[in-house]
């Protein structure tokens, strides 16, 4: 699921739940106090600051999905340049209301600026595909999620597909049970270890549909689930744990899934769009 082109905070996004290791920690702990200065250090200069092995600083690097450690850390020079990764990790109780302002906006365009490089285009025609072969097309989605599931219904609804949102786990569980080969879920989960979503699209493929996820940037259980993971990439402080940065990201997901449709059925689309559209003329004054 790594992409190339991810930076280094998009990448370590993806892995920091399972920094479990001690050498691990002490190599993410000294990376995030002192990005400048290990751009300038040597393998063996790195291992001895980290007190650590070199083979643990390679592996490391592998751990995100770099060759090794000099790609790591021409990574991390590069964002050192650019700061504005790490916004909101910057914000200070003394910031001014303008300032918070700047900050919240420009940590939207880095979210979507990371999602961009680690999503992998190839799954995203893979999903279309799913989605335009399907009788039936569901999402799946609890609490702050639940908001992006209807989302996704309205979108594909204005073009001619009868889809359907759930945010009542037991109402997911039982709709999952009677599906087909011919249907396709679409789950969303930041991240990504939700029970009531694991099981939902669980008893969804064991019913023989075809499952999306859309989940924040990792490898959490969700991604060994789903047939197509579509991942997000924003991080989490005390103040923003369930950031609108992350839903932006969600719903970019679900409108490129929409646009992708759309645009292989332009003619039925726009078709369906007129119509959904004269239905709610009535409904206005």
């Amino acid at each position: 699921m790594t992409q190339s082109n991810a930076g280094y905070q998009a990448r370590l996004q993806g892995v920091k739940a399972g920094l479990t290791k001690k050498n691990e920690k002490k190599i993410y702990e000294f990376i995030e106090t002192s990005r400048k200065e290990i751009i300038h250090m040597s393998i063996d200069e790195a291992a001895e600051a980290c007190q650590v092995s070199k083979a643990a600083i390679v592996r490391f690097a592998q751990k995100l999905g770099y060759k090794g450690y000099q790609a790591m850390k021409i990574s991390i020079a590069q964002e050192a340049i650019n700061p504005e990764h790490q916004i909101y990790s910057r914000m200070s109780k003394t910031d001014t209301l303008p300032t918070i302002v700047d900050k919240i906006v420009e940590s939207h365009v880095q979210s979507l600026k990371a999602t961009s490089e680690i999503l992998d285009r190839g799954e995203i025609e893979k999903a279309v595909r799913m989605i335009q072969n399907s009788d039936h097309l569901l999402f799946f989605g609890i609490g702050g999620s639940g908001s992006i599931a209807l989302d996704g219904q309205h979108k594909f609804i204005k073009i001619g597909y009868l889809a359907l949102a759930f945010t009542d786990s037991n109402m997911q569980a039982m709709t999952a049970s009677v599906l087909s080969e011919r249907d396709v879920v679409i789950a969303i989960s930041h991240s990504g270890a939700s029970n009531d979503i694991l099981n939902a699209l669980e008893n969804a493929k064991q019913a023989g549909a075809k499952t999306i996820a859309i989940t924040n940037y990792g490898k959490s259980p969700i991604t060994e689930i789903a047939d197509v993971v579509l991942p997000t990439s924003s991080s989490e402080t005390a103040f923003n744990s369930d950031a609108l940065s992350s839903r932006i990201a969600e719903l970019s997901i679900i409108d490129m899934l929409y646009v992708g449709v759309a645009f292989n059925n332009y003619d039925e689309s726009y078709e369906n769009i007129v119509k959904t559209r004269n239905a709610l003329d009535s409904t206005k004054i």
